[in-house]
């Protein structure tokens, strides 16, 4: 799993203890904060997470890793870890980040568009997705192996088919779980895996209820 309730709520816990600290009136006696500041403070540090991942190459792009890495460790979920760690984990050739550009405005990672700006979109159909994060040994995603994930997300997306595809003369199998509208996560595997792969699809689900907030 990604990260459970119980060890964010835990990391939340923790900081707010040491924020208490600050707050102690003349006589030495602590106030607690309410709860409803305790929740916003908790959806920010959240939310933070959350878009640290969808920003990351504009953040990266931006700045050095030497300088990045410290501030996205003290995140309460560091997701881009998380990613590439059960990638190592379940033996998968890479993992992808993925935005789908083809009915929105999109110039580039970083740009700002002025609202009547015209721009004209990639001949390519695979390339108005747009790679927001990628885990595995190369840069960026194969060409023919993304071209097979945005055939497996216009099919879950317009058809219902189940997020899985097995591809039998390439020998390989992709993952998709939807995440907010035009962003999915996508996961490749150089064999053949069953679609209801306990580990896989245990992932998928504590990735996307923790990114969403299901359980907040």
């Amino acid at each position: 799993a990604v990260v459970s309730t119980q060890s964010t709520g835990d990391s939340f816990v923790k900081g707010h203890k040491s924020r208490e600290k600050s707050i102690a009136n003349k006589k030495g006696t602590k106030e607690e904060y309410p709860e409803l500041y305790k929740w916003f403070w908790q959806m920010y540090e959240m939310l933070l997470s959350k878009f640290t991942l969808y920003f990351s190459k504009t953040l990266f792009d931006a700045g050095t890793k030497k300088h990045i890495r410290p501030s996205t460790m003290v995140q309460v979920v560091d997701y881009r870890s998380k990613i590439a760690e059960f990638v190592r984990k379940s033996k998968a050739a890479c993992a992808t980040l993925l935005l789908n550009t083809s009915n929105i405005k999109f110039a580039g990672h970083g740009c700002k568009l002025h609202p009547s700006a015209r721009l004209d979109q990639p001949q390519e159909y695979s390339e108005r997705f747009e790679v927001l994060f990628h885990a595995g040994k190369e840069a960026q995603p194969d060409p023919v192996d993304k071209k097979s994930i945005v055939f497996l997300y216009n099919n879950v997306v317009s058809k219902c088919f189940p997020p899985y595809l097995y591809d039998n003369l390439r020998k390989r199998t992709y993952f998709l779980c939807l995440l907010d509208e035009n962003v999915f996560l996508s996961l490749t595997y150089y064999s053949e895996r069953a679609e209801r792969t306990t580990e896989i699809c245990r992932f998928l689900e504590d990735f996307r209820t923790n990114l969403n907030f299901s359980k907040l």
